[in-house]
């Protein structure tokens, strides 16, 4: 159901659904996995967080661009207190995936952000645990503060094992993201990381593969949708941090100049 919580971000913002970014008559639908989060710089009485997640991203690959209003639109919405410290825009952290497919996908294919649909596998910002991540900081450091202050802990989902999100975004978003493809009229599905590649793999037909290969790295493939056929580009995550990777998706770029 569209708008139903799923959760609750520090300092009290809901998790909700993160709405695609609708555009009939695309050049493209960009599938991602989930969404990422608006990101604040927190500097507490006795802690300091680089990049806290407090709010879902307004669209999915958001680019970061009014961060500044974002932000300062997020603290009147919690109430912002002097007593809880400072929150300031986190800076590059904010819309980095978006920033990388802008530059280093959409770009080379002659596209904008303002000419594709984005949406995602699984609407919902989940979270990695484990030491250093967004889940360590906000179980270490912001919930103690919260209980001191009277706020309401974190309560976000965490990431799926990869097979477990595939699954999920099949049985209980496929006919969400048939009907936004369908909608979009567009010629051409760029799917970002394995992930988006093997839920596109599961909801159409024609041979589409359910994983990146480095040989064959860039190549569309022609798969039927129930009324008419697409183009699919499989290409990696912007979030991925693989020296292997790179270098293939550099020669991607570089093919497409020749």
């Amino acid at each position: 159901m569209i708008g139903e919580p799923v959760g609750t971000f520090p300092f009290g913002r809901r998790s909700d659904r993160c709405p695609p970014r609708q555009l009939p008559g695309a050049a493209a639908v960009v599938l991602g996995v989930y969404p990422s989060a608006l990101h604040i710089r927190w500097s507490g009485p006795r802690t300091r967080i680089a990049a806290l997640a407090v709010d879902r991203e307004p669209w999915p690959f958001w680019d970061g661009a009014d961060e500044v209003d974002r932000v300062e639109r997020w603290r009147e919405q919690v109430g912002w207190r002097p007593a809880w410290g400072r929150a300031e825009p986190a800076g590059r952290l904010n819309g980095s995936s978006g920033r990388v497919l802008r530059d280093q996908v959409l770009r080379p294919l002659g596209l904008g952000l303002d000419s594709v649909w984005l949406t995602d596998a699984l609407p919902f910002f989940h979270v990695h645990r484990g030491p250093g991540t967004q889940g360590a900081a906000m179980v270490d450091r912001y919930d103690p503060f919260a209980a001191e202050h009277g706020l309401p802990r974190h309560q976000l989902p965490d990431r799926p094992a990869p097979h477990r999100l595939i699954e999920r975004a099949v049985t209980e978003e496929g006919q969400r993201l048939m009907d936004e493809i369908g909608r979009s009229e567009a010629p051409l599905l760029i799917t970002l990381g394995n992930e988006a590649l093997a839920v596109a793999a599961a909801l159409t037909t024609g041979g589409l593969p359910d994983q990146l290969s480095r040989p064959s790295y860039g190549r569309r493939f022609s798969v039927a949708l129930p009324d008419r056929s697409i183009d699919v580009l499989p290409l990696v995550h912007p979030g991925q941090r693989s020296s292997s990777w790179t270098q293939a998706h550099a020669r991607w770029i570089d093919s497409l100049a020749t």
